[in-house]
């Protein structure tokens, strides 16, 4: 300071909007009060620039700032007021059951007035109590406490208590809390996780964690005040945000969700655009599109220098059809951030969608990785070269892709060579050549860590399952379950490939080994569930049963009960039950795709209204979905987006069942008959009952055998036709895989490796 001038004061922080009840009547009430020029809940008025992600000149970015642009979402939405103390998921919430403790306060990684910084420091640990800390910590998890038991780790604990000075007693009390909800002892950990929270209200992690444990158990409306309560301590906090906008949006309160959204007008973008990014998304699930591209109009220009908001804003306007605007969007990133990887291998994909024509695509493509080499990470140059050799194998230029291997070798890291092999053997069956796609595969598995051999192995065998050389496969596949028992993809490939063998029997028993030691595998359950079509539908009902009770929450086990209820030739042809199983499998396994194309199915079945197949497609698109068997049917080439495959997926349904519509109307005919209907209702409800106790081993005494169903009344003239053509929904597949050596060569290796991509 020049002749002694007194240092300026900091600027008084800005005042929380008012109360709701202090809001203007016209604002209160409204969806998206939206000023005609502004862009939406984050853009300020200055996003006015063309319908795509990068429509704002230079002189708007240097005006866009993010306060006063969040401002305007708390004035255009009837929000959550933000109090004084801290940040509430709904209005009216500060007094919930559970808030009495310790006053408001701040933590210090998330309050933008600074007030929070004394508290913080209540969270950091000396170095003497970090090392007793972590002793105790590895302790905790070590094999000799799990065998003592819960009573010796309560002594662990009361020493470590003894040691430690109390500002650190609640990491303690987390951990406790956190061995008690492994042993399923969810009362003693809600004690401990309140505990933690009393003791140190202003530490994120603890209401996480308590949320987390509260969300699993289905307490919904208990994380929901918890999460209330970390954000009154914690406000803006970034992980409790994020959170409480995912649980809202679970809980289909996307109102609730937009208004905390709108707290974050005090925030700088730099703090809080990880939030605001994921506003963005929430309106693209939503089925908001404009909404969202405002959104992310905001984002690319008042925090441009964040990769993940270029990169969700390319795949945002890739999952609408657009892949010149996602390419667009894309390379204006790049021109922001040369050096974030991501970017590059969004630009090779979106140059395959984009550019029809091949002598084109292969000039771009290799000047772009020609530019990539220069400017991404050493690190990443390898899978720049391995992306481009897949591109060349896909036009035909198997030189080039060859050569491009060669590069990727060069540059990759030794533990990741095998990686390369095994592309460069896939691309060489692509053109038959098995005896290089063997060597490749050899030397793969000669170069590959311990831990990666059993993924050459199947690899292998699938090589000789083509070839038709069975036995061989079958040898490889017991030779990695040996060497390789944790990985259980490998016991899965076991049972596929005695499936495709026709060989049912000898798949039964596999999957009945696989399930010894994955037990908690859903697909172990799933193909075995399917297996038991053999055996009629009461055997696949008490597996499906036991499979409850083993994985709850496995999205395949869900899809293969309401497969059961979707097969006409089924005792339990039942479409509500087969509607609320298949509610289950996309909420617990999203990633699933078979759930959406039987979903459909059932949606064709019942004469759905379009508004409601729409949202399906809506739920499927965000997803993106990435394995089953029939998403990879319908999926004939990498390079189909998600809605591409539901398009492919739609068209196969809509032939099928005008095919066999007779056989489905005489299905719910008979489902209509009281007695059938009865009989149906009762096997299901007892499935369902299965996940609250009792077993469905398959070692337990058969119960009575049921009455048996009023027949299937079928045209005289229908083609032959049997259950096992209905255990999913495409009848042609199911034949395919009963049929497999008298395919193709090129629909078999279709059906052995379907849609599974060497990736780097």
């Amino acid at each position: 300071r020049r002749g002694g001038a007194p240092p300026r004061p900091p600027p008084p922080p800005p005042p929380p909007p008012p109360p709701l009840s202090h809001m203007p009547q016209q604002a209160q009430g409204r969806e998206y009060a939206l000023p005609p020029q502004c862009g939406g809940w984050p853009p300020s008025a200055a996003l006015q620039g063309g319908g795509s992600c990068c429509g704002l000149d230079a002189a708007a970015m240097q005006r866009q700032q993010m306060p006063s642009a969040v401002g305007s979402m708390g004035a255009g939405r009837v929000g959550v007021p933000m109090p004084q103390a801290g940040v509430a998921l709904r209005s009216g919430e500060m007094g919930a059951r559970g808030g009495a403790g310790p006053g408001p306060s701040y933590c210090s990684s998330c309050d933008p007035s600074g007030r929070g910084d004394a508290r913080g420091k209540d969270l950091a640990m000396s170095p003497r109590s970090r090392a007793v800390y972590k002793d105790f910590s590895h302790t905790l998890r070590s094999k000799e406490t799990q065998v003592r038991g819960a009573r010796y780790a309560q002594q662990l604990a009361e020493r470590c208590l003894h040691d430690l000075p109390e500002a650190v007693h609640w990491r303690v009390h987390l951990e406790m809390a956190d061995l008690a909800k492994r042993e399923k002892s969810f009362g003693r950990a809600r004690q401990l996780y309140r505990m933690a929270t009393q003791l140190q209200p202003t530490a994120p992690q603890a209401w996480l964690e308590f949320a987390k444990m509260e969300e699993e158990r289905g307490h919904f409306s208990r994380c929901e005040k918890i999460l209330t309560l970390g954000l009154r301590h914690c406000p803006y906090h970034e992980a409790l945000m994020l959170k409480g906008i995912k649980h809202l949006e679970r809980m289909g309160e996307l109102r609730a969700a937009r208004s905390l959204l709108s707290q974050l007008q005090y925030v700088p973008v730099n703090q809080s655009w990880r939030t605001v990014l994921e506003g963005a998304l929430l309106e693209a699930r939503a089925g908001e599109t404009a909404m969202a591209r405002r959104v992310f109009k905001f984002l690319l220009h008042a925090a441009p220098w964040y990769g993940p908001v270029w990169f969700e804003a390319c795949r945002f306007e890739q999952r609408c059809g657009h892949p010149q605007e996602a390419l667009r969007v894309a390379e204006e990133g790049l021109k922001q951030l040369p050096r974030y990887g991501p970017l590059w291998f969004s630009v090779m994909r979106l140059l395959e969608c984009a550019l029809p024509n091949r002598h084109e695509l292969v000039h771009a493509t290799r000047a772009h990785v020609e530019r990539g080499v220069r400017h991404i990470s050493k690190d990443l140059v390898w899978k720049l070269w391995f992306e481009a050799a897949q591109v060349e194998e896909r036009n035909g230029n198997l030189a080039r892709s060859r050569s491009a291997y060669v590069k990727s070798v060069g540059a990759c890291a030794p533990n990741l060579r095998w990686k390369v092999w095994l592309g460069g053997a896939r691309s060489e069956l692509s053109y038959s050549r098995f005896d290089v796609s063997q060597a490749l595969l050899e030397r793969a598995l000669a170069e590959s860590p311990p831990k990666t051999r059993a993924i050459v192995m199947l690899e292998q065998s699938r090589l000789y399952e083509l070839r038709g050389d069975i036995e061989a496969a079958r040898g490889l596949l017991r030779s990695a379950r040996k060497s390789a028992r944790s990985e259980w993809k490998v016991f899965l490939e076991s049972v596929l490939l005695e499936m495709r063998s026709e060989a049912t029997s000898r798949a039964l028993r596999e999957a009945r080994r696989a399930l010894e030691v994955h037990r908690g595998t859903g697909r172990l359950w799933a193909v075995l569930i399917q297996l038991e079509q053999a055996s009629g539908v009461h055997h696949q009902l008490r597996v499906f049963q036991q499979a409850l009770l083993e994985v709850p929450k496995s999205g395949e086990v869900w899809c293969e009960g309401a497969r059961i209820c979707l097969n006409p030739f089924s005792d339990c042809f039942n479409l509500e039950a087969a509607h609320n199983f298949l509610d289950f499998a996309i909420e617990f396994t999203p990633q699933y795709g078979d759930s959406f194309i039987e979903y459909l199915r059932l949606m064709m079945l019942v004469g759905a209204p379009d508004a409601d197949v729409e949202r399906l497609w809506q739920l499927c698109i965000n997803a993106e979905p990435n394995y089953g068997t029939l998403w990879f049917h319908s999926k004939r080439t990498v390079l189909l987006t998600t809605r591409q495959v539901l398009e492919s997926a739609t068209e196969l349904l809509r032939r099928e069942l005008s095919e066999w519509r007779s056989v489905y109307d005489a299905a719910i005919a008979r489902a209509a008959r009281p007695d059938f209907r009865s009989t149906a209702l009762a096997a299901v409800t007892a499935a369902m009952l299965a996940r609250t106790g009792g077993s469905a081993d398959s070692d337990a005494p058969a119960a009575p055998a049921p009455l048996p169903p009023p027949p299937l009344n079928l045209p005289a003239s229908l083609p032959p036709v049997e259950a096992a053509d209905f255990v999913t929904g495409s009848v042609a597949l199911n034949r395919m895989h009963r049929q497999l050596g008298r395919l193709g060569l090129e629909e078999r290796r279709a059906l052995i490796y379907g849609g599974d991509m060497i990736v780097p």
